[in-house]
């Protein structure tokens, strides 16, 4: 077999090469003679006897060096690195995991041109929003505004100063220039504000549109 030839010729760089191939060094000739047997040179039988030792475990009063593998709390303790990496690798918790999976997107299908939805803060209690405005919705579901309020009390309508309407929108990252300058003024009252509905899955499938998730 090569494994025997190679030890018996001395030839370290055959034999390692055999064994990172997957060449069994426990086998025997047919005469019963092993490759540790057959090694008549020191090296070839230390070699052959730690490379035996690393496959098959050392025993503890072994004096020759065993391989040990540590996580790097050895080198940086736990208090640096917050955790043994390999007793107690860090995961995602299950409030985390409940939060991914609660994280939905929402898809919207309409063969009408959308109407275009700002995000804005109406309030200083509350965060950004999307909404439309209230005279796009009026002119596509061709209503007026106390019939649509009548129907639907339950859809949330704020007002806005008008500054501060184009002031959010003019510094929206979602909007280019163009678009801001190009965006349809709303209806200017005796305030000068701007009145808004609030975006919503209810008011998107009023507007035509069908939304999945």
């Amino acid at each position: 077999r090569p494994v025997h030839d190679a030890v018996a010729n001395d030839n370290l760089e055959t034999m390692w090469l055999l064994l990172s191939y997957g060449a069994d060094p426990t086998l025997a000739t047919y005469s019963g003679q092993t490759a540790v047997k057959l090694a008549t040179s020191e090296v070839m039988k230390r070699f052959l006897c730690d490379y035996l030792s690393d496959l098959q475990g050392r025993t503890d009063g072994d004096p020759r060096t065993a391989w040990d593998f540590y996580s790097s709390s050895v080198l940086e303790g736990k208090d640096s690195i917050g955790c043994d990496l390999l007793l107690n690798p860090p995961g995602s918790s299950d409030q985390e995991e409940e939060e991914q999976e609660a994280d939905n997107f929402m898809f919207e299908f309409s063969d009408k041109p959308l109407l275009p939805s700002y995000n804005l803060q109406v309030s200083v209690s509350r965060a950004p929003c999307n909404w439309f405005l209230f005279s796009d919705v009026l002119k596509r579901l061709k209503l007026s505004s106390r019939i649509f309020q009548a129907r639907f009390p339950h859809l949330e309508i704020a007002t806005l100063p008008k500054a501060e309407f184009q002031r959010q929108v003019s510094l929206s990252q979602v909007l280019a220039q163009e678009e801001v300058q190009e965006s349809p003024e709303p209806a200017q009252g005796p305030a000068e504000t701007v009145e808004l509905v609030h975006y919503e899955p209810e008011l998107l499938q009023l507007l035509g549109s069908a939304v999945e998730y």
